[in-house]
């Protein structure tokens, strides 16, 4: 009796100590929130086949694609596969050229 109340005690003082130690504040940055939102849609998938393809065109057809950064978020009305591919090309492009 007394070792499960000295080993609750000991737990309760545990949590508490790292309950102080916690941060007072989280704070959320809405661009995750985002690109959560975007990621699996058919603008993401166009991203990555895009940027991967921009990649090829400056570095060459045999060329590894590099992994695709997080899809940005859409523009009205290019919310699709294809508006998604053709910014993904055009980002894949720029970062050949920087590499």
């Amino acid at each position: 009796m007394k070792k499960t109340l000295l080993s609750l005690i000991t737990v309760l003082c545990v949590l508490v100590a790292f309950g102080i130690n916690s941060p007072k504040e989280i704070t959320v940055n809405t661009e995750n929130k985002i690109e959560m939102n975007v990621a699996g849609s058919d603008f993401a998938e166009g991203w990555k086949d895009g940027y991967c393809e921009g990649w090829k065109d400056v570095k060459g057809q045999n060329a590894y694609c590099p992994y695709a950064p997080y899809p940005p978020f859409p523009p009205y009305g290019k919310d699709n596969y294809r508006g998604g591919y053709n910014m993904g090309f055009k980002a894949g492009m720029r970062a050949a050229y920087k590499d």
